[in-house]
């Protein structure tokens, strides 16, 4: 068995080589471990010290997002010969040593996908601000219920995922993909297991990109989240519009027709059958795309097949290529 750890790094050079020493080099029942680092787009000398430190470095150009990333250190790892990969942020809010723990229900085969929970046991070291735990709050539940899978957390860095798991990743984002691909795996039946893990809650060196604009991850992440909960079941979330827009429509027409019944005249509510019927229409419109969107979704579900079977067949001989 192969792990190999890959890092996403943008300007880490304070904290990378430090995190990269941390990170043991014999794991129980694991033949080795190799590290990756994804330099995406740094300016700082974060790939010579990577480098200097032991680690491959697969370098971006240019920023291209953790979305990019993330697809880069797949990639990498895979033509790597992994056997299980993990995920690692670059700047010191996790422990190298517990790389063991994280990856054991993946080694065990209890699971495909490995989360690090900074929640699940109270076990986050410092304070995190209001905001962003609120928001991750938000998120988790929403997951959780979308998923149908009661997670503490799902927007930690800190994974670990089978060979198997990282050839069914399938990212269109170029920056918010945890939960794009926590939906992606459940949607397709995998496994997906929390370890409580120690996690600080701000990184020790430097400020929080995420934090440094709330507002801007939010416009950033919520369409991506939309649109992985779209095509996680796109009968459901079409279907669920349909449904409220034909049953506000019903009640509508039901109140003015109670009206007339009583009155014997439709003002002052004429209005509201004209809502009513155009409710109506949107409703069975809704449907109908519905029921477009189930058969798209069943024709990605095959076309998501013959690449991965792509992929396993091209990653069968690995090597390392340099992404720009």
């Amino acid at each position: 068995m192969k792990v190999v750890v890959y890092l996403p790094a943008l300007n880490e050079a304070e904290t990378i080589g430090k995190v990269l020493d941390a990170i043991p080099t014999r794991l129980p029942g694991i033949e080795s471990v190799r590290t990756i680092v994804i330099d995406d787009g740094s300016t700082d000398g974060t790939a010579q010290i990577a480098q200097r430190h032991g680690a491959t470095v697969v370098t971006h150009v240019k920023n291209l997002g953790t979305g990019r990333a993330f697809v880069s250190g797949i990639s990498a790892a895979l033509n790597a010969g992994a056997d299980i990969i993990v995920s690692m942020d670059s700047d010191g809010q996790f422990r190298g040593e517990d790389i063991a723990r994280l990856i054991e229900p993946v080694l065990a085969g209890r699971a495909d996908v490995a989360l690090c929970s900074r929640f699940a046991d109270g076990n986050l070291i410092g304070s995190m601000p209001f905001a962003k735990r609120a928001g991750n709050a938000m998120l988790t539940k929403a997951i959780s219920v979308i998923a149908e899978t009661p997670f503490t957390d799902v927007s930690c860095g800190f994974r670990a995922m089978s060979r198997e798991a990282a050839l069914r990743a399938d990212i269109h984002s170029n920056y918010e993909y945890i939960h794009e691909s926590l939906l992606n795996w459940r949607r397709i039946g995998m496994t997906i297991e929390e370890v409580a893990l120690p996690v600080l809650a701000e990184r020790p060196v430097g400020e929080s990109r995420i934090m440094s604009s709330v507002f801007r991850y939010g416009i950033r992440s919520g369409p991506v989240l939309i649109r992985a909960i779209r095509d996680y079941s796109p009968m459901k979330f079409f279907g669920a519009f349909a449904a409220l827009a034909i049953v506000v429509s019903l009640a509508l027409g039901l109140f003015v027709s109670v009206h007339w019944l009583r009155t014997g005249e439709t003002a002052p509510y004429t209005s509201f059958i004209t809502l009513s019927v155009g409710g109506m229409l949107f409703g069975f419109l809704l449907g109908a795309l519905a029921l477009l969107a189930d058969l798209i979704g069943r024709v990605r579900y095959e076309l998501e097949e013959i690449l991965y079977e792509s992929r396993r067949s091209r990653l069968a001989a690995p090597t390392i290529r340099k992404v720009s």
